[in-house]
C-alpha cells in the first residue's frame, strides 16, 4: 500500500496542535507534486525525522495509527467479515485470515493476545528503501491491525509494534491485546 499523503495530511490538521503543524501540512503539499519512488521515499523519511525530533511520541503515534485505520479498507474488512462468518472460534478465524493472507498470513492467538508478524514491508512507499526508517512510520499498521480487530471482536484492542523491518529487523511483529468488554 502506498503512503497516503492526503489521509496523512488530514490527520495532521486535526490532530496536531503544534507550531511545526504547518511545516508538516507544506511538506505534504510538496509531496503530492512528486513523481519519482527515491524522491517520494526520501520525502517519508524527513516527514517522519521532522514529527520525531518535534512531536511527543503519543501525537505521532496518534496521527500513523489513525493513518492505519483510513488505509485498512472496506473490500479487507468486507472479505474479514466473511471469513469471520464461517469460523468457529478465533483459532479458527485467524488461521482462515492467515489462509487469505490477511494481516500478513502469521496471525496467532497466546491467552487473550494475537501476535502478528509480516515477513515483508507492506508500505510500497518505503518498502525497497535500504535505509532505516523510524518505528513512528510503522504505526500506520498498528492502527490497520487495530481497525482490523476492533471490527472483527467488537472489542478494543491495543496494538504494540514489537519490531520493524524498516528498523533493520528480519521481519515485522506486533502484539495485539484484546481489552476486556466492549
Amino acid at each position: 500500500m502506498p503512503f497516503k499523503v492526503d489521509t496523512f495530511q488530514s490527520n495532521i490538521a486535526l490532530r496536531l496542535n503544534h507550531p511545526v503543524k504547518s511545516q508538516i501540512l507544506q511538506a505534504c503539499a510538496n509531496y503530492a507534486t512528486l513523481t519519482g519512488a527515491q524522491e517520494k521515499t526520501r520525502s517519508i523519511h524527513a516527514l517522519m525525522e521532522l514529527l520525531d525530533r518535534e512531536v511527543d511520541v503519543d501525537t505521532r503515534q496518534a496521527v500513523m495509527r489513525a493513518c492505519g485505520h483510513r488505509c485498512i479498507g472496506s473490500s479487507v474488512i468486507e472479505k474479514a467479515r466473511r471469513l469471520q462468518a464461517d469460523a468457529r472460534d478465533l483459532d479458527d478465524l485467524l488461521e482462515r485470515l492467515n489462509q487469505a493472507h490477511i494481516g500478513g498470513g502469521h496471525l496467532r492467538r497466546s491467552g487473550e493476545a494475537i501476535h502478528a508478524t509480516y515477513e515483508r514491508c507492506y508500505c510500497g512507499s518505503v518498502s525497497k528503501t535500504r535505509q532505516t526508517f523510524s518505528d513512528t512510520y510503522c504505526h500506520c499498521s498498528c492502527g490497520w491491525y487495530q481497525k482490523l480487530f476492533e471490527t472483527l471482536l467488537d472489542r478494543h484492542v491495543e496494538v504494540k509494534l514489537l519490531q520493524s523491518i524498516l528498523q533493520g529487523d528480519d521481519h515485522c511483529q506486533f502484539l495485539i491485546c484484546i481489552q476486556d468488554g466492549a
